[in-house]
């Protein structure tokens, strides 16, 4: 061996913590190499001091301050293990409200097209199965654009809740659950711009009585200048004469402005 791979086992010689025959090795090459064995003695000095060094004493309060310590750091664990708990209960929602029924949508359209196609094919297929086969398709395609739009409605963004609502054009059967959750949001939506976007979908299925009555409900509960002005422009162009006494009730508000108190006593006027 060479210099540096003897001096590599000083710490071990001086440990006694190597083979017999090892040490007596070391030791040999100590007696015929003068660098080598000066610097062991050096390491053995040191090696000395520090065995003659006197050990602090741990204190008495050592085991309680660990055990503080101890306790906050499950404490922090658990508090990060129950936010993480959080975020992942909020991605599965997330994932169960908008990723699944979307999926599902898509899967469903894909299999409308396949039956479809296949039935399409069946020359000796009678013509009463393939309209039953092409109805019930057709009916669950329509849930599924409710199932959706439900889903949507409930999205945080803007853009997504006004895709929800453009929804309502492709739904067949508009029932009285799409109708509802229409009138929720044109009154409660805090952004303005889904709301006009529902009450123009709620134009759209004004043929329907209880649409109109919660079109005139609706009067009263509109903050908005863009809102109120729009409401009263519907009434006229419906000729929804039973929204007067409302849009009268709306002019007798202190704050209302004065562009839209203008254009609501026009609409007053073309109404009577």
């Amino acid at each position: 061996m060479e210099c540096k791979e003897y001096r590599e086992q000083f710490t071990s010689l001086l440990t006694d913590s190597i083979p017999q025959a090892q040490r007596s090795e070391i030791e040999s090459h100590l007696e015929g190499c003068a660098n080598c064995r000066e610097e062991f003695e050096s390491a053995q000095k040191i090696w000395y001091l520090m065995g003659e060094m006197t050990q602090p004493e741990p204190s008495a309060t050592m085991q309680s301050d660990f055990n503080a310590i101890l306790s906050e750091f499950k404490k922090e664990q658990k508090i990060r293990k129950n936010l993480l708990d959080e975020w992942m209960n909020k991605l599965r929602e997330f994932l169960y409200l908008q990723v699944q029924p979307r999926l599902a949508y898509s899967l469903l359209l894909v299999a409308f097209g396949l039956v479809a196609g296949y039935f399409l094919h069946q020359p000796g297929q009678s013509a009463i199965a393939y309209n039953k086969q092409i109805d019930s398709l057709t009916s669950q395609v329509s849930e599924m654009k409710q199932v959706m739009m439900f889903s949507l409605l409930q999205d945080p963004s803007a853009s997504q809740r006004m895709r929800a609502v453009a929804y309502t054009e492709e739904i067949d059967n508009v029932d009285l659950k799409v109708i509802n959750a229409l009138f929720t949001t044109l009154n409660e939506d805090p952004n303005v711009n889904v709301r006009l976007a529902t009450l123009d979908a709620l134009v759209k299925l004004a043929d329907e009585p209880k649409v109109r009555e919660g079109l005139v409900r609706s009067i009263d509960l509109q903050d908005s200048p863009l809102m109120q002005t729009a409401i009263a422009d519907v009434m006229v162009r419906l000729q929804e004469k039973s929204s007067v006494r409302s849009l009268k009730k709306l002019l007798d508000k202190k704050d209302l402005n004065e562009m839209v108190k203008f254009n609501i006593e026009k609409s007053i006027q073309r109404l009577i």
